[in-house]
């Protein structure tokens, strides 16, 4: 058994993140863990799994045990051979550069024989979904594809107890389709811990849910379930002028084509989900639409003018794009700085903005935090961080890379007015996302992707009924009963 006792940790010397938290997990059982965001989820993932108070500094007291051992005197190896952890940020626990070799690090450092390794390395991806990676470089993957190498990577290790952070945040639905296979399995021997925010992917395999909430934990209840999932809105619509186009648009990695003459229109006020496989070309699609990537073949325009002959201040006062990891947009050393480092970058800083700059702070629940370093911040924080301090100036056009990773249900019911805001406004916003049920209730749109074309375009019902007829039913909303 993998238990934490009475434990009380501080990244800082005074703001507690785990309370007297008491913990255990055993072989054989799957436990959910939730809570609200900054409640000291991912601090028990990392206590669990030996990094604090190894490898991460603050104040620590309570103990560790596995299988009635005291782990206090173990170094970091002695721990991570009996218990692994799949971080929330699936991209900084990658350490090669190729997939074949990021899953056989592990089996590797146990000294296995090469034979064994890529027996391991084969079943380890077939398991996740992703066989087709065995080749690929790992910087070349998208987010859902990083977070399905990772979780193999750990599996390869078989460990004694699996800790995963948010492991279906990224992935598509067939992902999470095949991860529930494969936890399912491998619980069987294995002690398996999944935080998560929504519970609907895994709870049918769960044996006990446990809500971490100000650094305490307790068991969970259905009535717990409106402060993990979203309340319900809608959002409807007319389409207006059109924002931006993309005409013809083909763009690839070296030798890799990602996008193949793509071909759409955006237009005031539309909400637009846009959806498809780990992989499809998602990512990449925002951010030629951002300008941030130049298409080989064909145009971007932004309010009918060609975005590669606008400067980079007109693009900027425009567009406001958020990335699909959140640490990849922090600039300044305090959450204030950060909020307001667009404004000031565009010179449109004074004391009305500040003002709003405020509020927006406020609505994003980060006001308490103006003196904090961002990095300091929660990831669904951090998360809604970017979001705030890239929309105080009223962008025309908002790009959003998977922005409800890490958000309990107040982060989402805050996303989704900013969402919805926007497009009131008469601006239009592209979401990234797999979460089918948001789609279904706040856009008025879905563009779906395979292999870099758009395989369907059009109403949210609608398409994800064309989805279902055309064999993509794990394209369902999901729900907790």
């Amino acid at each position: 058994m993998l238990e934490a006792h009475d434990v009380v940790f501080s990244y800082d010397g005074e703001t507690m993140v785990l309370n007297s938290l008491s913990f255990h997990v055993q072989p054989g059982e799957l436990v959910l863990v939730t809570g609200p965001t900054g409640s000291g989820k991912s601090t028990l993932a990392r206590f669990l799994s030996g990094f604090i108070p190894r490898q991460t500094r603050g104040f620590c007291s309570g103990v560790l045990t596995i299988d009635g051992q005291d782990t206090s005197q173990w170094s970091m190896a002695e721990v991570a051979k009996r218990v692994a952890l799949v971080h929330q940020d699936s991209e900084s626990q990658i350490c090669t550069l190729g997939v074949f070799d990021e899953v056989a690090f592990g089996p590797e450092n146990y000294l296995m024989a090469p034979e064994r390794i890529r027996t391991i390395v084969f079943d380890s991806l077939k398991d996740v979904g992703a066989s087709h990676l065995l080749h690929r470089p790992t910087y070349a993957l998208s987010g859902g594809e990083k977070q399905r190498i990772t979780i193999a990577a750990v599996l390869a290790c078989s460990p004694e107890y699996l800790i995963l952070d948010e492991p279906t945040s990224s992935l598509d639905p067939n992902g999470i389709q095949s991860l529930r296979q494969v936890l399912l399995r491998v619980k069987q021997s294995t002690g398996v811990v999944c935080i998560e925010h929504q519970l609907a992917p895994l709870l049918p395999i769960a044996d006990r849910v446990v809500r971490v909430e100000k650094g305490v934990a307790r068991a969970w209840t259905p009535a717990d379930s409106d402060a993990v999932l979203p309340a319900a809105s809608s959002h409807s619509v007319t389409s207006g002028p059109v924002i931006a186009s993309l005409r013809g648009v083909s763009f690839s990695y070296g030798l890799e084509m990602v996008l193949r003459e793509v071909s759409l229109d955006i237009g005031s006020g539309e909400i637009v989900a846009l959806m498809g496989d780990n992989g499809s070309g998602k990512t990449t699609l925002l951010l030629v639409l951002a300008g941030l990537l130049q298409p080989q073949e064909g145009s971007v325009l932004l309010m009918s003018k060609e975005i590669r002959k606008m400067s980079r201040a007109e693009v900027a006062e425009r567009i406001a794009v958020v990335f699909q990891n959140p640490n990849h947009q922090i600039f300044e050393r305090t959450v204030w700085r950060e909020q307001t480092l667009s404004l000031e970058v565009l010179n449109r800083l004074d004391a009305e903005s500040a003002a709003a700059c405020r509020r927006s702070l406020e609505s994003a629940g980060l006001i308490d935090y103006m003196d904090r370093n961002p990095f300091a911040l929660s990831h669904g924080q951090k998360r809604r961080l970017n979001v705030s301090s890239v929309t105080c100036h009223n962008p025309r056009l908002l790009l959003l890379d998977e922005p409800f990773i890490g958000q309990d249900r107040f982060g989402r019911a805050h996303m989704e007015e900013v969402i919805s805001g926007t497009a009131r406004k008469g601006g239009a916003v592209v979401v990234v996302t797999h979460d089918v049920s948001f789609a279904l209730r706040l856009c008025n749109r879905i563009v779906f992707l395979r292999r870099g074309e758009i395989l369907m375009d059009g109403a949210p019902h609608a398409v994800v009924e064309r989805l279902r007829q055309s064999g993509h039913e794990a394209y369902s909303p999901l729900t907790v009963d």
